[in-house]
């Protein structure tokens, strides 16, 4: 692939690899060094990019990785907190805790899912993506997608109700 023909590949690319991109890493600043590194490592592989079937998905399984490694760098995962936590006031300190506490475990709970399925529930309920979307990304189909959340959330669910029945006696 000659340059020219790549630049032009890339222009059609960027503003999805900067969705996703965004998605993940919630400034725009990181997620623009991602859309960088994302084509750069493109870049390096041009001359099989005719081998590929969707270069797109291609491109949207590289952005992933890269942002998923820099998330592990940072040991940060993106959630957006509800407005409903954001207008809490001072004297529901204890429901405070109690919440955090609960954030942490469901969290704990999750980072013990197989990383396939952790993987897709934070992709579907994190970063909202339609399972559609995450099949793409992650070269699967979209049945593999539904499957691994339905493991995912019935696993969580069994955990939570056995916690629930724990703190019951």
């Amino acid at each position: 692939m000659e340059r020219e023909e790549f630049c032009t590949l890339a222009r059609q690319l960027r503003a999805g690899i900067m969705a996703l991109s965004q998605r993940f890493l919630k400034d725009e600043a990181e997620a623009e060094d991602n859309v960088q590194d994302t084509l750069l490592r493109l870049w390096t592989i041009r001359e099989k990019l005719d081998e590929v079937r969707s270069v797109q998905a291609l491109s949207y399984a590289i952005c992933k990785n890269l942002c998923v490694s820099k998330l592990r760098q940072k040991r940060i995962i993106p959630m957006e907190l509800n407005e409903e936590i954001k207008v809490i006031s001072a004297h529901d300190s204890e429901w405070m805790l109690e919440e955090k506490e609960n954030a942490q475990w469901l969290e704990e709970r999750i980072e013990e899912l197989p990383s396939s399925q952790m993987q897709i529930l934070r992709m579907s309920q994190q970063d909202g993506l339609e399972n559609a979307e995450i099949a793409e990304v992650l070269g699967i189909t979209e049945t593999t997608v539904r499957t691994a959340l339905c493991k995912a959330r019935k696993s969580l669910l069994e955990k939570l109700m056995k916690r629930e029945r724990q703190r019951e006696r």
